[in-house]
């Protein structure tokens, strides 16, 4: 049985989280959190792997205070990348999770191919960052970015990401808020699986791959289809007039070697995390959902 270490999945994961449920039925699967183990330290990465005697890494962490310092999200992310990349002779392989924000979110993401990588650089800390991981994983041997656009589900952070923070106030029969107007490309968590699946068993033609819909959709048609899926009549608030840019990707190259990679609608997702947070209404608080926009 492979020996997978998934990082991030810790209590407040969202994707290494979820995917630890799901490879946990076929792999020998380890986990660690940042109280664990630190990322950023390089001899306690080389530690863990060979004391562990891992075959794959799924990285799935990444720095979270954003907003506090642009200076050390940069480093904090890329420490731990290359600590893992450093490790990489050790390893039949390294997945990560890159972001649409590579191709630099000062300009309108329209279904982007893997082609237009490149084609500016990023300003902002995070996207910068995930475009110098992908050149590493583009020049490596087996390093591969699964690219990921919009991905929601069960243990995202309600408070600040966009459907679940909708499934929570139609819940609480509270006004549904959206910052501004976009086209935007959602995945559920769920269709991740089948594609880390793959990765893990198969050797790849590329090192990187947009993971998407390819199905975009406006912000305030996801709202409607929140209410739709409650059944309830409640007001949709958009904070800002206008639109902003678009956020999408195009699938074709990951689709081309992932055959079971097959998408569900957003309502079909939309209602399967609904019923979730409603089946755990007991995670969410009222006075801070009440304040979030």
């Amino acid at each position: 049985m492979k020996r997978v270490w998934i990082t991030g999945a810790g209590p407040n994961g969202f994707i290494g989280r979820n995917l630890k449920e799901h490879l946990e039925k076929k792999y020998q699967v380890f986990v660690t959190s940042s109280t664990e183990l630190d990322l950023c330290d390089l001899e306690q990465v080389m530690r863990y792997i060979d004391k562990n005697r891992i075959d794959s890494v799924v990285h799935a962490a990444t720095y979270t205070k954003r907003a506090l310092n642009s200076e050390v999200e940069l480093d904090a992310n890329l420490k731990m990348f290359y600590n893992l990349q450093f490790c990489h002779n050790q390893l039949e392989k390294i997945l990560y999770f890159g972001s649409g924000a590579e191709f630099d979110k000062r300009y309108d993401i329209n279904l982007i191919s893997e082609n237009d990588f490149g084609r500016s650089i990023p300003v902002n800390a995070y996207g910068f960052g995930k475009y110098i991981m992908n050149h590493a994983a583009r020049a490596s041997e087996n390093i591969y970015n699964l690219r990921l656009f919009g991905v929601y589900g069960k243990y995202e952070n309600w408070r600040t990401t966009f459907i679940s923070n909708l499934c929570c106030k139609a819940i609480f029969d509270l006004p549904l808020s959206i910052r501004q107007d976009c086209s935007f490309d959602f995945l559920y968590i769920d269709d991740l699986f089948p594609v880390v699946d793959w990765f893990l068993g198969n050797t790849p033609e590329y090192h990187d791959y947009n993971v998407c819909t390819s199905s975009p959709c406006d912000l305030t048609d996801i709202a409607r289809i929140v209410l739709e899926v409650s059944g309830k009549e409640l007001p949709i608030i958009i904070l800002n007039e206008g639109r902003n840019l678009t956020y999408t990707g195009s699938n074709n190259r990951i689709r081309g070697q992932v055959q079971d990679f097959s998408p569900r609608s957003l309502r079909s997702g939309i209602e399967s995390l609904y019923n979730w947070y409603f089946n755990n209404r007991e995670l969410i608080d009222y006075e801070v959902l009440v304040q979030t926009k």
